[in-house]
C-alpha cells in the first residue's frame, strides 16, 4: 500500500509539473501571437457577410477602428486565461492517461535511447493509442474551457460583429453572456469545437512522432528536430480542420450561413493567419514547455525524464 501511495503521489506530482510547464508556455506564448488570432477572426467574420479583403486590408481596417496597435491585440486576456488554463488540463490528462496506460515513454523508446527511432518508430496500435490520448485530453479541455474560448472569440472580433460584443473583462463577459444569453451560451459552438480540436491535436500528435523519428536521422540537434517536427505537423493538423474552425467562429458569434451563391473558398477563410500561429505557437509551447519541464525536473532532483513529445535522439 505504501509502494503504491508513493507511486500515485509521483504521478501527480508528474502531471502537475507537466501541466504547470504547459500552462506557462502556451499563456506566453498566445500573448504575443495574438494579433495572428485577431486576424483570422475579422477574416472568417466578414467571409461569412460576404466581404472578401487581403489579409494586409484586415489589418489596417482593424487598426483604424480605433485604438491603433493595441487593437490587434483584442481580447489577449481571455486569449492567455484560455490557452494557459487549456494547457494546463491537457498536459495534466494526457500525463495521467500516458501513465495509466503505461505508455509513459515515447514510443519511440526509452529516454536516453541509443541510435535514436527509426523511421515510423512505434506500432500501428501505439500511434492509434497515442492519437486517442491526445484527442482525448484535448477535448476535456475543450469542453471545459469553452465558455473562456466564447468570450475570447468575442473579444477577439472586431467591425460590425465586434460592435455587439463590448465587456470589460473575462469575468464580466461570463456574467454578461449569462444574464442575457443563458448560461447554455456559454457553450455555444461546443460541438464544432470539439470537432476542430480533438482531431488537430490526434493529427499533431501522430504526424509529429512519424516526422521526428525521420529528421532525428537528419537534422543535427535535438532543438532543431523538434522545431521541424512541430511545424510539419502543425500545417497539416491545421489544413485537416480549417472547416471546422470556421463553424466554431460562426457559433460562438451567432453569424447566419453565409448566402446561397458565396464561394466555396469560405470554409477557407483566415486559413493564413490561423495556418501561421497554429505552427509558431504549437512549435514555440513545446519548445519552452520542454525547457520548463526538464529545468523543474532537474530542480525536484528527479531522475531525468521525457516531455511528452520529446525526441529519443541524443545531442
Amino acid at each position: 500500500m505504501a509502494i503504491q501511495g508513493e507511486s500515485r503521489r509521483r504521478t501527480l506530482a508528474e502531471a502537475s509539473r507537466s501541466a504547470a510547464s504547459g500552462a506557462i508556455s502556451g499563456a506566453a506564448v498566445s500573448a504575443v501571437l495574438q494579433p495572428l488570432d485577431v486576424l483570422r477572426t475579422r477574416l472568417q467574420t466578414d467571409a461569412t457577410s460576404g466581404t472578401h479583403q487581403s489579409i494586409s486590408s484586415t489589418a489596417h481596417s482593424i487598426w483604424r477602428e480605433g485604438g491603433g496597435v493595441r487593437n490587434l491585440w483584442r481580447g489577449s486576456s481571455a486569449t492567455v486565461v484560455r490557452v494557459g488554463m487549456g494547457g494546463a488540463i491537457h498536459f495534466f490528462s494526457l500525463q495521467l492517461m500516458r501513465e495509466a496506460s503505461g505508455a509513459s515513454e515515447p514510443p519511440g523508446g526509452p529516454p536516453g535511447g541509443r541510435g535514436g527511432p527509426s523511421p515510423g518508430g512505434g506500432t500501428s496500435a501505439a500511434w492509434l493509442r497515442d492519437a486517442g490520448m491526445g484527442g482525448a485530453s484535448r477535448s476535456i479541455a475543450v469542453l471545459l474551457m469553452c465558455p473562456v474560448t466564447t468570450v475570447k472569440t468575442r473579444m477577439e472580433a472586431s467591425g460590425e460583429a465586434g460592435a455587439r460584443y463590448v465587456y470589460r473583462s473575462v469575468p464580466h463577459a461570463l456574467s454578461v453572456i449569462a444574464r442575457t444569453e443563458g448560461m447554455l451560451s456559454l457553450w455555444r459552438g461546443l460541438l464544432p469545437n470539439l470537432a476542430a480540436n480533438a482531431p488537430f491535436s490526434a493529427i499533431h500528435y501522430m504526424c509529429y512522432k512519424q516526422v521526428q523519428a525521420v529528421a532525428a536521422l537528419h537534422l543535427p540537434s535535438h532543438t532543431a528536430t523538434s522545431f521541424v517536427s512541430g511545424a510539419v505537423a502543425s500545417i497539416v493538423a491545421t489544413l485537416a480542420t480549417q472547416p471546422l474552425d470556421v463553424l466554431r467562429t460562426r457559433a460562438m458569434l451567432r453569424l447566419s450561413a453565409p448566402a446561397a451563391g458565396s464561394s466555396r473558398f469560405t470554409l477557407l477563410a483566415g486559413i493564413g493567419p490561423r495556418l501561421a500561429k497554429r505552427a509558431m505557437q504549437t512549435t514555440l509551447v513545446w519548445t519552452f514547455y520542454e525547457e520548463i519541464f526538464s529545468r523543474w525536473k532537474r530542480a525536484a532532483d528527479v531522475p531525468p525524464a521525457r516531455p511528452l513529445y520529446a525526441s529519443s535522439r541524443k545531442n
